[in-house]
């Protein structure tokens, strides 16, 4: 047998359906029901109509709780201007950052622009070493290519665009994987962030809620430890320093790319600010009378780490942004 309801509670329940004509059908029979119920809890069982009035509120006023409000106003027309604007900048960051330390920084500079990118990587040379005989210390203005492409989507939104940068994330991969000498150890970490800069628009587009899937955090974070184990193993040789000087940053950066796959907002951020560390301290290493370090390494650990992290952190922005304009709070 249905509940009884008093007729005080009868009428606030035609009012607020009434009140409720901006719903469906079936979403309005919803809310009268558990209004409803509701109503049989309340002391008294909603006798009278300002217990009810008092406890519920007025009908049009609990209506409008119901209301579909529309997804708060955002500062980009699209989620692919969106996802541009958040990769853009810190790869731009990045990459002027580079081409601060490929014009000025010493002593690689100097090694760089007098001995030959062979003599500074060890004796193996590629295609960088060639150019630079026939062009000379010019060859680093090569550096100032990828942060004119980092920003290339933003003038230029459109397929235009996207192919100008696919040539030049091609010309920099060429530079890093053939071109040989310590130049070229310093594109890697911005190279792989020009490539993203890419793909990442067209892969977290592809659903609503997309976000990189365990897979992908779980071979980023692979990826990184095999460059920073890599990097670290170079770093070492000929640094004057104790090895912990190295080891300790090194670990840091390996346990925050073992949390990548947990989609931890703060290990992400962390990830970022270490590899950031990373870079400013071996560029102090590598200072004339501390510790003679080669900065192309510990810039190399901490490229990639600071790579990984913003793409994390700009993946997890993605997902909170179509979250909101879905309206799932």
């Amino acid at each position: 047998m249905k509940p009884y309801l008093p007729r005080a509670a009868r009428n606030y329940l035609e009012q607020l359906r009434r009140a409720l004509d901006f719903l469906s059908l079936e979403e309005r029979n919803e809310v009268i029901e558990t209004t409803k119920q509701e109503i049989l809890r309340l002391p008294g069982g909603g006798r009278r109509k300002r217990d009810l009035v008092r406890l519920l509120g007025e009908p049009a006023s609990r209506a409008r709780k119901f209301e579909r409000h529309e997804p708060e106003a955002l500062e980009v027309s699209s989620g692919k201007h969106f996802l541009t604007r958040i990769l853009a900048w810190p790869i731009f960051a990045l990459a002027l950052l580079t081409l601060m330390v490929v014009l000025f920084a010493p002593p690689q500079t100097a090694l760089v622009g007098g001995q030959g990118f062979g003599f500074v990587a060890g004796g193996a040379s590629g295609f960088l070493g060639e150019l630079e005989l026939l062009i000379g210390s010019q060859l680093l203005w090569l550096a100032f290519i990828p942060a004119i492409l980092s920003l290339v989507p933003l003038w230029l939104p459109n397929i235009a665009g996207t192919i100008i940068q696919i040539l030049g994330a091609v010309i920099m991969t060429a530079i890093c994987v053939a071109g040989g000498g310590t130049l070229a150890l310093y594109f890697v970490p911005v190279t792989v962030l020009l490539w993203a800069q890419v793909f990442t628009p067209l892969l977290m587009m592809r659903g609503s809620m997309a976000r990189p899937g365990p897979a992908w955090l779980i071979c980023a974070a692979v990826l990184l430890i095999l460059v920073v184990g890599y990097a670290s193993y170079q770093g070492l040789a000929g640094f004057s320093g104790a090895p912990w000087l190295i080891a300790a940053p090194a670990a840091l950066l390996a346990v925050l790319a073992l949390l990548l796959p947990f989609r931890w907002k703060l290990a992400h951020i962390a990830l970022v600010a270490a590899g950031l560390l990373v870079m400013a301290a071996g560029f102090v290493a590598a200072l004339p009378g501390t510790y003679g370090a080669v900065l192309a390494w510990p810039w190399l650990a901490g490229g990639m780490g600071f790579a990984v992290g913003h793409l994390a952190v700009a993946a997890g922005m993605w997902h909170e942004r179509a979250r909101k304009l879905l309206a799932l709070f």
